[in-house]
């Protein structure tokens, strides 16, 4: 009987150990926006612990504040700059043309970008050694010195 009751508190102390080491892995998600020159900004943060695994940008522009006139003349305009994201592994970019607003999804894969590949990437900023990672609590502060607020889950 001792031994059964023995063997049952080592396996309950370690199914627990296994639950815990779990629970410190999950996956969450961070939102910003900034709405700024006609722009709105929605930046997606999923991280474990400190580490940024991924992060999702959507940016509604008005055509309006691209200075052009119609759809055709903003997908001439975004072309080029479009095709710069084009052929890197663990990014994925597009843009989508409405009548009065393009709407440009940018998702970079952290798990997958290399460093080099991450700093060719236009407008994408980074302060300290990327290689080892993105921190979840230094992107915040970023953010929300250019203006960005955290959105409400």
């Amino acid at each position: 009987m001792k031994m059964l009751k023995k063997g049952t508190t080592v396996l309950f102390v370690m199914i627990m150990a296994v639950m815990l080491v779990a629970c410190g892995d999950k996956e969450e998600t961070k939102t910003y926006s900034l709405s700024q020159n006609g722009v709105d900004s929605k930046l997606t943060y999923t991280y474990k612990g400190d580490k940024v695994t991924k992060q999702t940008a959507e940016n509604t522009m008005s055509y309006a504040s691209l200075g052009v006139a119609s759809k055709e003349d903003a997908e001439k305009m975004l072309k080029a700059t479009s095709d710069k994201f084009q052929g890197i592994d663990g990014l994925k970019e597009k843009i989508e043309y409405k009548d009065d607003k393009a709407i440009e999804t940018l998702e970079v894969d952290y798990t997958k970008i290399s460093s080099e590949d991450m700093n060719k990437i236009p407008g994408m900023s980074s302060n300290g050694d990327t290689s080892k990672g993105i921190s979840m609590e230094e992107s915040a502060k970023m953010l929300e010195s250019q203006g960005y607020k955290e959105v409400s889950k």
